[in-house]
């Protein structure tokens, strides 16, 4: 028989506590006291936890990690000069002299053709006794590298391959933070923008079990941001985050994915926290409401250059990939083209 559950983000800040014992000795996973990697690549070892670095605000504590595969179903982009996808030729003129720059950013598609694809993303959330954060794994590769005191080289190499990736998740989500809220961090070119919003999803506890990364999951359900979804949550992991912004069950969100099987989160990796729970300082960020950006946003097709007014653009960068390329305007807002539709999250 089905069950409801209506679980703010306040009420999910007393379980979390109380229960944070209980998630330490329950997660099978190393040490703290062990060099952690993923793909062999090192991110930071124990004594980064409790380090304060210029450049980032400390948010809380961080007891574990959890790594996890996001993968979107969507399309390659037509050529056709009629489809409105947000990526065409961008052609950047200066009025004395002429075009100074001029690239095609569409797809390898021709017009009527267009081609399933499934993009891939490694995103990471970090669960701490109060607060968590989602982020791209790239960025936080960064944040645990700056909090480990890894040479400059080792950094900048980290950030260039964060600003190369065609496949980044963007936005950085903060569960209960402040308390009772979401807050998101994002990009619509050209600016970098942060809104909070209240987060009281009404869930329905189904009777489906499956084993996600290990651990016997829950099958749930609810709806958000014109979405539904299904997800898998794991009541032995005593936690009421998960990927994104699906948080507030008795248990660790360890999958999730809409009910028409576009976006989907997959749990591959549970570790010890090794990197406070942080937020990089920015004096740019412009804020907004949740709704308005959602709308801008998605009326305009996600980040493209068609979208950013000339007149703001003081510099532009063009960074190749295997996947096709990195367009950073002013120094520090990337717009990432890899010849795919974007397909929004969020509907509404």
């Amino acid at each position: 028989m089905n069950k409801t559950i209506i679980c703010t983000a306040s009420v999910c800040l007393a379980l979390t506590v109380s229960v944070a014992t209980h998630a330490q000795a329950t997660i099978r996973s190393i040490t703290a006291d062990d060099i952690l990697s993923v793909k062999g690549e090192t991110v930071v070892t124990a004594q980064g936890m409790k380090k304060n670095a210029p450049n980032y605000d400390r948010i809380g504590d961080a007891l574990y990690e959890i790594i996890y595969e996001y993968h979107i179903q969507t399309t390659l982009q037509s050529k056709d000069p009629s489809s409105n996808n947000g990526v065409g030729r961008i052609v950047i003129r200066n009025h004395e002299n002429g075009t100074v720059y001029s690239k095609d950013l569409s797809g390898d598609n021709p017009a009527g053709r267009d081609t399933r694809v499934c993009d891939t993303y490694s995103t990471i959330l970090q669960v701490g006794t109060k607060e968590s954060r989602f982020l791209d794994y790239l960025a936080f590769r960064v944040d645990s590298l700056t909090f480990a005191s890894a040479p400059e080289e080792e950094l900048a190499k980290a950030a260039n391959e964060a600003d190369r990736s065609a496949f980044y998740f963007e936005p950085v989500i903060f569960q209960n933070w402040p308390e009772g809220n979401l807050t998101v961090d994002d990009i619509y070119v050209p600016g970098t923008f942060t809104y909070t919003e209240k987060r009281a999803l009404e869930w329905t506890v189904g009777d489906g079990k499956k084993e996600v990364c290990g651990y016997m999951c829950q099958e749930a359900r609810t709806s958000y941001g014109g979405r539904d979804w299904i997800v898998w949550y794991a009541p032995e992991i005593a936690s009421t985050a998960g990927p994104w912004k699906l948080c507030g069950l008795p248990g660790l969100i360890l999958e999730a994915q809409d009910v028409e099987e576009i976006h989907h989160f997959t749990a591959t990796t549970i570790r010890s926290a090794v990197c406070a729970i942080v937020r990089v300082q920015d004096a740019g960020r412009e804020r907004t409401q949740r709704d308005r950006f959602i709308k801008r946003k998605n009326e305009s097709g996600g980040n493209s250059f068609d979208n950013v007014p000339m007149e703001s653009i003081t510099s532009i960068d063009v960074i190749k990939n295997d996947n096709g390329g990195v367009i950073k305007l002013n120094g520090r807002i990337p717009i990432r083209t890899n010849g795919h539709v974007w397909v929004p999250l969020e509907l509404r």
